[in-house]
């Protein structure tokens, strides 16, 4: 990106909603600049209308940024209402952010009714395309029958694939699936716990010492080795 529109940023959004910038931000790619950008007004610059403009023409990134806009209430008035309907626009084209925004909407009702069916299916599309934070979110709801059938051995999954994608948290939720259990497994259990000790996850270490404490000293060892080793 040129440097000499970095000021033009700041005067449009002063410290604010920056994130939102790079249209192309949550697809990791960069997108091609409109050959028209240098002659639009400075208000219309990476700001509300020039986003409007590209979703108007099928765009799909500029779709889910408008989606942010409105839910973030970022150079437009806070409108969960059409946030809702533009990430719908861009998930149903396989945005997976915006499936992933579009589901934390549907799971708090955020402007209507609850619709915990809906969620668990956005979660699981955007899952499926590897963000882990949706299949972080779709774990707990699979582990709680939340929308979807209660599937124990599908959440392990989930929060397996959540931790490898980056959610420390999933490691405590894992370790605690196996904890509670039907069997318990109690090994499984401390080797997850010791992996979200060393994530950094808070209780995690007061978890794991005090079911280690219970474990064969042998067994606890070949634990701790297992989950010092890279997921496979």
């Amino acid at each position: 990106m040129n440097h000499a529109i970095r000021p033009a940023r700041r005067r449009i959004f002063p410290g604010l909603c920056l994130a939102l910038l790079v249209t192309a931000a949550w697809a990791g790619q960069t997108q091609a600049q409109d050959p028209l950008w240098w002659k639009l007004p400075w208000d219309a610059r990476l700001g509300l209308s020039w986003f409007e403009a590209r979703a108007d023409r099928g765009d799909v990134d500029a779709q889910a940024q408008l989606g942010q806009m409105y839910e973030r209430g970022c150079g437009t008035v806070r409108d969960l209402a059409k946030a809702l309907l533009w990430y719908e626009a861009a998930a149903g084209r396989g945005h997976a952010g915006a499936q992933y925004r579009f589901a934390r909407l549907l799971q708090a009702g955020a402007a209507g009714a609850v619709d915990l069916s809906a969620a668990a299916r956005w979660y699981a599309a955007a899952a499926a395309q590897g963000l882990a934070p949706a299949a972080y979110h779709l774990a707990v709801m699979v582990e709680n029958g939340q929308g979807v059938p209660r599937d124990p051995a599908r959440a392990a999954r989930l929060y397996e694939q959540a931790f490898a994608g980056g959610v420390a948290e999933a490691a405590l939720a894992r370790g605690l699936l196996a904890l509670h259990g039907a069997p318990a497994d109690p090994v499984g259990a401390y080797l997850w716990l010791k992996r979200a000790e060393a994530a950094g996850v808070a209780q995690a270490a007061a978890l794991a010492q005090e079911l280690g404490a219970g474990l064969d000293p042998a067994v606890r060892a070949e634990a701790e080795k297992r989950a010092a080793e890279p997921l496979r």
